[in-house]
């Protein structure tokens, strides 16, 4: 199982979620991108094998999710189509969070001096490994941890399909708002800047100005936890701009990516008339 994970999960899945850093420019590059996506398809199946799988029930769902990660991404490399490649790495993010949190022991939590002491002296039995050595020289080592804690300012706010392209721009294209998560307490506000028209008949301006207000503008807050092997927030929202938002429960997933954070539901979520969509907001840190 470790030399599986180290030898070809790891740096099969790397190709997809460095992918904006590590683009492919020749056919030759592109092959190899092909031949990484598929191996971490095929490495799916391979965890479902008598021997490797450690039950029927959750570790069978999570290597599912890998297996479908890994066939989208696959397809996408057999495109060369570098934006459903970048929209497979939240499918494949949790993929990989949701299995490691269950069956790798101590996930997200730094040893202590005694237990890594204790794990030179007397070796750990057969697990879930730790995270990949470092890359060969030729890449550049991974950036230091980041964390949400902060304020951080909208730049844009898509809908995206399955394969990448946008289905719409909810708040229009030019949307403006902060996520600030400090203390225990989140706070999320957005609105579109787009200057609304209205017919001169029919519906009373005021009543015009309402509807476009209520439909083009968002706001909520409460207190959160913040899960951050899983990359997650649950806030408890206690004020919100509809009441019927007032006490529910709100998971958002988050990620970082050359700088960026990007944050919304969980993929495939949001549904417009018959598509299934994948919301994305993209914010920047505000100093």
């Amino acid at each position: 199982m470790s030399d599986l994970m180290v030898k070809i999960i790891y740096p099969a899945s790397d190709a997809v979620f460095y992918i904006t850093t590590r683009q492919p420019k020749t056919d030759l590059e592109w092959g190899e991108l092909q031949g990484k996506t598929l191996a971490l398809a095929e490495s799916a199946n391979l965890l479902m094998l008598p021997g490797r799988a450690r039950d029927q029930d959750r570790w069978m769902q999570d290597s599912r999710l890998m297996l479908d990660a890994g066939i989208a991404a696959y397809r996408a490399a057999k495109r060369k189509d570098l934006a459903a490649l970048e929209a497979v790495n939240d499918q494949l993010y949790v993929s990989c969070t949701s299995c490691h949190q269950h069956y790798r022991p101590n996930y997200g939590r730094r040893p202590t001096p005694d237990s890594a002491s204790a794990a030179v002296a007397s070796p750990a039995p057969l697990a879930l490994p730790a995270p990949p050595p470092a890359p060969a020289p030729s890449v550049q080592p991974a950036p230091p941890a980041q964390t949400i804690e902060g304020r951080w300012k909208l730049r844009t706010a898509e809908d995206r399909r399955a394969d990448g392209s946008v289905a719409r721009y909810p708040w229009g294209q030019h949307p403006v708002g902060s996520i600030v998560v400090q203390g225990g307490a989140c706070y999320l506000q957005i609105m579109s800047s787009d200057t609304p028209s209205f017919s001169a008949a029919g519906t009373p301006a005021a009543e015009q100005m309402k509807a476009a207000l209520l439909s083009t503008y968002i706001a909520y807050s409460g207190p959160c936890a913040i899960n951050e092997s899983e990359g997650s927030v649950t806030l408890k929202v206690d004020a919100a701009w509809r009441p019927d938002y007032v006490g529910t429960e709100q998971k958002r997933f988050f990620r970082f990516e050359n700088g960026m954070l990007l944050f919304g539901p969980a993929p495939g979520s949001t549904r417009a008339g018959t598509e299934t969509l994948t919301r994305r907001l993209t914010l920047e840190r505000v100093p």
